[in-house]
């Protein structure tokens, strides 16, 4: 490609005032002119692209020469962008009037030829390569407006067995029907991906971990009553991480959730696994619960629990005092009393403590991977402010 189309080239695209997924999609067809072989079709083949007319080489050249020239002079008169567009229409329309009722290419078609060539031709979801533009404009957004946004990395689990089992139709089934959970589960502005093979991915604009973790639990809640996937027993586990705690860049973000997506299937899958706490963003609450505590080395061992008091408590863990002789990092089976015949169980760890008054001592505890149930049931605890907090939408459906 000849030194003079380059900057033909270079030029049409910084005209191009569309957004970033249509200046992708007419960058391509661009690049498609430039390949060897079609280097003496370029300027027409450009000239296509923007409007009905079929002219040679030779003609297209001169009028590409004009357009540019024409859009120096209007955005020169008008003191503003004026659009490439706008600099074909008027050449066309006012300039060379030898041409009648001239056809502009609308750019919607643009949009429209890479809105299909960003779909998941299986599910009707959007692919990887989607995901891969978009996750970028979301962490931007996120990063210039103080927002958080987190993602959610699903994978189907024993898919390949299923496949092996029951053929890849069937797969292809399991694939769809768990597209349409997705969609049937998810807000407007969701951007749901196959990132590929049995993996799919969510970016949730505007969601932070915790509310990340509700989505992907009541996904997976609403997966297991989908008469479907209850017919076949087939689950999904997931891993969720969340800008700005997992990092600044959606590469480091997506690792967090890989690796909570891992750990999810270690621990026996069926499961969705935050990989990053929001502990800054994190409101406690001042409620008094009795609770029981042991430590999970003498859980079989009798006369050891001991009987406490939260001093404030979240979804992510609670400051606890009570007359115990605790370390950092023990870990602790938790009783925590809703009625004297109801309690909710859970797993903490002992992550800072301090004297009290009279002996007593505090603690932090942090809350470990808890499960739909225990969200549920701690979220009866909390004050109904608290519980509707953060893309409230998914909690309310989720039982809080």
């Amino acid at each position: 490609m000849d030194k003079e189309k380059q900057i033909i080239k270079k030029t049409v695209l910084s005209l191009l005032s569309e957004d970033e997924v249509n200046w992708h999609a007419i960058s391509e067809q661009i690049d498609a002119l430039s390949v060897p072989g079609h280097s003496d079709t370029f300027y027409s083949g450009l000239l296509e692209l923007f409007i009905h007319l079929s002219v040679s080489e030779e003609i297209a050249k001169a009028h590409w020469q004009r357009i540019l020239e024409n859009y120096n002079f209007l955005a020169k008169s008008l003191n503003r962008n004026v659009g490439l567009r706008v600099a074909i229409f008027d050449y066309f329309i006012n300039l060379n009037k030898a041409l009648d009722n001239p056809i502009l290419v609308e750019i919607h078609l643009f949009k429209e030829n890479e809105r299909l060539a960003m779909l998941d031709g299986l599910t009707g979801l959007f692919n990887r390569r989607y995901f891969d533009i978009n996750v970028v404009k979301e962490f931007r957004r996120a990063k210039r407006y103080n927002k958080d946004c987190s993602l959610l990395l699903l994978d189907l689990d024993n898919f390949k067995k299923i496949n092996d089992t029951k053929g890849h139709l069937f797969g292809d089934m399991v694939l769809k029907n768990l597209a349409a959970v997705l969609i049937s589960t998810s807000r407007e502005e969701d951007i749901l991906c196959r990132y590929g093979g049995e993996e799919f991915i969510v970016i949730l604009p505007e969601t932070a971990a915790n509310g990340a973790l509700c989505y992907g639990e009541r996904l997976r809640l609403n997966l297991q009553s989908a008469p479907f996937f209850q017919e076949h027993g087939i689950t999904v586990s997931g891993g969720v991480a969340s800008f700005p705690l997992g990092g600044d860049s959606p590469y480091e973000v997506l690792d967090i959730a890989d690796k909570a997506l891992y750990r999810a299937k270690a621990k026996g899958k069926d499961m969705i696994i935050s990989g990053v706490g929001d502990k800054r963003r994190e409101k406690r609450y001042p409620i008094k619960l009795k609770l029981s505590c042991q430590s999970l080395a003498l859980a079989f061992t009798p006369n050891t629990t001991i009987h406490a008091l939260t001093q404030d408590i979240s979804f992510s863990g609670a400051r606890v005092s009570m007359d115990a002789n605790y370390e950092v990092g023990d870990r602790l089976i938790i009783n925590i009393e809703k009625s004297p015949n109801e309690t909710v169980l859970v797993v903490g760890t002992v992550v800072w403590g301090n004297e009290g008054r009279e002996m007593t001592r505090e603690y932090g505890i942090k809350f470990n991977d808890l499960k739909t149930e225990q969200l549920k049931a701690l979220g009866t605890l909390l004050p109904r402010d608290y519980r509707r907090r953060d893309t409230i939408s998914r909690t309310e459906s989720f039982g809080f």
